[in-house]
């Protein structure tokens, strides 16, 4: 019953659901039996908060992937809905940021470098304000 009882909070029904469908006498009965059976009681933290989500996208996925092999229309992109979901959620498509303060000096013959790797010369007296970089390309000094 606990095992059944975590799997139907995994799908996302109150404790009250869970204790009149598995036949536990009350919330508090059901929230201790999975206490028990998982070891502890799933509380708010974010981290147990994507546990149970990464749960339910599984149960998800696989009856995506299920309807998907039945040829069932708007599955395929269902599936891909919840793939792109669980990689934002764990963070897998998040983009690399690398964040670089250089001194004046060195930011200068930064710029310099890339003005001659353009084809373009040294611009003698300019002032740069804000740097960005829009595509990371690997390029060998000097």
């Amino acid at each position: 019953r606990a095992a059944q009882a975590y799997h139907m909070r995994v799908m996302g029904k109150t404790w009250d659901e869970i204790a009149a469908a598995v036949g536990f006498a009350n919330d508090a009965n059901a929230i201790r039996a999975v206490r028990r059976f998982v070891g502890r009681l799933p509380d708010p933290s974010p981290e147990e908060t994507r546990t149970v989500w990464r749960d339910r996208m599984e149960h998800l996925w696989s009856l995506a992937a299920r309807d998907a092999e039945t040829g069932r229309p708007g599955a395929l992109r269902a599936g891909v809905a919840i793939a792109d979901r669980a990689a934002r959620l764990d963070g897998l498509d998040a983009p690399t940021r690398v964040h670089v303060t250089p001194g004046a000096d060195e930011l200068d013959e930064i710029v310099a470098r890339l003005l001659r790797m353009g084809g373009h010369e040294e611009i003698v007296d300019a002032d740069v304000i804000e740097l960005e970089a829009i595509e990371t390309r690997r390029f060998d000094a000097d």
